[in-house]
C-alpha cells in the first residue's frame, strides 16, 4: 500500500510515502532561488512558483507599490514571509525530478533516507565553491560580499605590542599635567589625573603605539619617546609577529555559487564553478524600474545605479553577468519582461536514464 503524508511546518513541507522504500520530500524555503525549475519541470503539475516580489512588496507597503524611487532598490528579502513555491500533495507522485534539477537542494528527495544527489543512477549538478587557506589573508572580503551570507571568516590577529616597537617615558618633574596628552592620544593609552594634590599620569605600554603625538604636543617636553620602526625601519620588526592566522567556513547549504566570493578576493583564493552557462540581458526600454528583479534576485545580479541626487531620475536597472546564476528568478518576477536570461549549457554528472538527459536538456535554452 502506498500512503502519502504531508506535515507543514513554518514554510516547510515534508511529504512521505511508504512502501518496499521509504520516500520523503522536504522543501528548505530559506535556500530556494524562486527560480521555478521545480514547477516548469514537473511531470504532474504539482509544483506552483508563488509571486514572492509582488506579494512582499505589497504586504510591507500596504498595496501602495512603488515605483521611480531610489527606495525600491532596497532589498526585501529579510521581510519576506511569502513561501517561494506551493505544492498539490494530491498530485505529487514523489518521482524526484524538483529535486534532481533543483540547483540549490531547497527540495530533497531521499529513498530509504539517502538523498538521491548521493545515489549514481540520479544526476547532479557540476558545481563547488571553496576558499583556498593557504592562500587567503582573511580580509573577509568574501564574508561582506556574499549575499547568502554562506561564509564565515575566523580570523586570529597578531599582538599588537608585537607590530610596534618603541620606548616611552615621562618626566613627571617637568609634567604639568595638563592632559594634552591624554587627549590627543590616538590609542588612548595615556591617563591623566588632575586632582589637586594627586596629580598623576599613566601610560599603558601595551596599547601604546609610539606614533610620537604626546611627545610632539607636551608643552613641557616632559615625554621622551623614539619609535623604533620609524627609526630603524622594518627590519626591527619580526615579519613572523605580523602573520594573520585563521579559516574559512562555507555553508554549502546557502552557498548558490554566484562567484562574488570570487570577484572580491584580493589573492585569488576564493574560486567557483557555476552549474549553468549562459547571459542575461536587460531591456531598457521596457524596464520600468519597479524593483521586482532586485528583490527577488539573492546573488545580488542586479541593482540601480546609486542616485545622482535629489531630484534625479531613477536608472534602468543593471545586471552584473559575472555574478548571475542563471536561475531566471528576475525574469519570472519582473512584471514588464524586461530581463532575459539564458541557460546555454548545464554541466551535470553523466546520466544514463533518458528521461532524466531530456529533463536537463529541457532547462537549457
Amino acid at each position: 500500500m502506498i500512503r502519502n503524508l504531508k506535515e507543514v511546518k513554518d514554510n516547510n513541507f515534508d511529504i512521505t510515502r511508504s512502501a518496499d522504500e521509504v520516500r520523503n520530500l522536504s522543501f528548505n524555503d530559506h535556500v530556494c532561488l524562486g527560480c521555478g525549475i521545480c514547477e516548469s519541470t514537473c511531470p504532474v503539475e504539482a509544483i506552483t512558483l508563488n509571486a514572492i516580489a509582488v506579494d512582499a512588496r505589497h504586504r510591507i507597503s500596504n498595496d501602495v507599490y512603488f515605483s521611480g524611487h531610489e527606495k525600491i532598490a532596497q532589498n526585501f528579502k529579510e521581510d519576506f514571509d511569502v513561501q517561494r513555491i506551493s505544492i498539490d500533495e494530491s498530485k505529487c507522485v514523489l518521482c524526484g525530478m524538483c529535486s534532481g534539477l533543483c540547483p540549490v537542494d531547497a527540495l530533497v528527495l531521499t529513498i530509504d533516507d539517502v538523498p538521491i544527489k548521493e545515489i549514481e543512477a540520479y544526476p547532479h549538478y557540476i558545481a563547488f565553491s571553496e576558499i583556498d587557506d593557504d592562500e587567503c589573508v582573511y580580509c573577509k572580503r568574501c564574508e561582506i560580499a556574499c549575499p547568502r551570507d554562506a561564509i564565515v571568516i575566523d580570523r586570529i590577529l597578531p599582538n599588537r605590542a608585537d607590530l610596534v616597537t618603541g620606548e616611552i617615558d615621562v618626566d613627571e618633574d617637568e609634567c604639568i599635567y595638563c592632559g594634552v596628552c591624554e587627549e590627543l592620544c590616538p590609542a588612548e593609552a595615556i591617563i591623566v589625573d588632575h586632582e589637586t594634590g594627586k596629580e598623576s599620569i599613566v601610560i599603558d605600554k601595551d596599547a601604546c603605539v609610539y606614533c610620537l603625538v604626546c611627545k610632539k604636543s607636551c608643552p613641557t617636553n616632559a615625554i621622551k619617546a623614539i619609535c623604533r620602526a620609524c627609526n630603524y625601519g622594518e627590519y626591527d620588526l619580526n615579519p613572523s609577529d605580523a602573520v594573520v592566522t585563521g579559516n574559512s567556513v562555507i555553508d554549502s547549504e546557502l552557498c548558490v555559487y554566484c562567484g562574488w566570493c570570487e570577484g572580491v578576493c584580493p589573492t585569488d583564493a576564493a574560486k567557483v564553478k557555476k552549474p549553468f552557462e549562459g547571459s542575461i540581458e536587460v531591456d531598457d526600454e521596457k524596464c520600468q524600474a519597479c524593483g521586482a528583479c532586485v528583490d527577488v534576485c539573492q546573488c545580488n545580479a542586479l541593482a540601480f545605479p546609486v542616485s545622482a541626487g535629489p531630484g534625479s531620475r531613477m536608472e534602468h536597472v543593471t545586471a552584473f553577468d559575472e555574478f548571475c546564476v542563471r536561475c531566471k528568478a528576475c525574469a519570472k518576477a519582473c512584471p514588464n519582461g524586461a530581463i532575459t536570461v539564458k541557460r546555454t549549457e548545464v554541466d551535470h554528472t553523466p546520466i544514463n536514464s533518458t528521461t532524466w538527459k531530456e529533463a536537463l536538456d529541457a532547462i537549457k535554452d
